[in-house]
């Protein structure tokens, strides 16, 4: 079982300095190792305040500076939206820093605008994700390129830095074929339970067996990594304020969802949906609240989930960094120990 700490670096209120969230996340990788994750994520998002943080490579980057054994990734690189010549590049460099502590988030990506904004048909994503995972693939075992496909034509070219191996590898996608290829490989499929209870995220899970049975794969193969959001605190004022950042964080990422997001420059707005939930249903649902009430709720999820990775986002709540910093400490001291003891059962991935 994996724990690792994702860091979205959403821009939570307009007065927030990108210089501030930036700072912020460095100083909870580096708490996230002292108290016992195995890796940390960093997200890949464009022009808008839900993040701002548009290179995750970068993060990784500056972060291994100041970390000894963390793993650290893309969460995820949207492998549209770059050309692979250079990503192959840079994870091969990454690679060396890091002294081969990479992990690799690939996506197609989900967001029309960010499509847009890019000039790349989002209705290609998949078929131009799956030439440059040939290209990542090829530069990072073989250590050359070359390529002739639809969407790149690479001559052979030689990649200097190069691990000799894939990083281990997670995939965020719906593809069929996409997520044939990546447990084929050994790779994790990332879902969002988000705030959800575990029962509610079973569909998704079922879905992902049901991709794997079609692509003649065993329910075995099987690697499920769970994006969820966490806020570990007793004092009850600040589980309202959490719930009430939830529900904003809900109602962005939903709104990403349309060809022009609502935003006021770059900062987005908090629009409600229908049959969004209450502030009262997260607090009674969703994993805010004390280091007891989390630790249950994760257990019920690996319970009926089987996730063999964890990925926590802290960041959503819109409270002053000292309160975030405060609650991942919880978390470490008074969680994650309660985490390790689970104990898989053999027969739960059949589903």
């Amino acid at each position: 079982m994996d724990i690792a700490l994702f860091n979205l670096m959403s821009q939570n209120r307009a007065d927030e300095a990108p210089s501030a969230i930036l700072g912020m996340t460095v100083e909870m990788v580096r708490l996230a190792e002292q108290l016992g994750f195995d890796g940390t994520w960093f997200a890949e998002h464009h022009f808008t305040s839900h993040s701002v943080c548009p290179s995750p490579l970068m993060m990784v980057a500056h972060c291994a500076a100041v970390t000894q054994r963390l793993r650290l990734g893309p969460a995820v690189v949207v492998l549209p939206l770059h050309h692979p010549l250079r990503v192959v590049q840079e994870l091969g460099m990454l690679q060396a820093l890091t002294g081969g502590r990479v992990q690799l988030g690939l996506g197609t990506g989900h967001q029309p605008h960010e499509f847009h904004t890019y000039g790349v048909p989002m209705a290609e994503r998949t078929a131009i994700l799956e030439e440059g995972w040939d290209i990542l693939e090829r530069g990072l075992t073989k250590g050359f390129v070359g390529h002739e496909g639809r969407h790149y034509r690479i001559p052979e070219a030689p990649i200097a830095a190069f691990p000799g191996q894939m990083p281990p590898l997670f995939l965020a996608g719906g593809e069929p074929k996409l997520l044939q290829r990546a447990a084929r490989a050994g790779g994790s499929l990332f879902i969002s339970q988000g705030h959800r209870r575990a029962a509610a995220a079973l569909p998704m899970r079922d879905k992902l067996l049901a991709a794997l049975r079609e692509g003649g794969l065993p329910d075995s193969a099987l690697r499920l990594a769970i994006q969820r959001y966490v806020f570990v605190t007793a004092d009850a004022s600040e589980q309202r304020q959490a719930a009430e950042g939830m529900l904003r964080f809900i109602r962005t990422t939903l709104s990403l969802r349309d060809a022009v997001p609502p935003r006021d420059g770059a900062f987005m707005r908090s629009v409600p949906f229908e049959g969004e939930p209450s502030i009262d249903w997260l607090l009674e649902n969703a994993p805010i609240g004390s280091a007891e009430l989390v630790a249950e709720r994760l257990a019920e999820d690996f319970t009926l989930l089987s996730p063999t990775h964890w990925s926590l986002y802290m960041g959503f709540s819109g409270l002053p960094a000292p309160r975030v910093i405060a609650s991942l400490e919880r978390f470490g001291e008074r969680v994650v120990p309660v985490l390790r003891q689970l104990a898989p059962a053999p027969a739960r991935l059949a589903s």
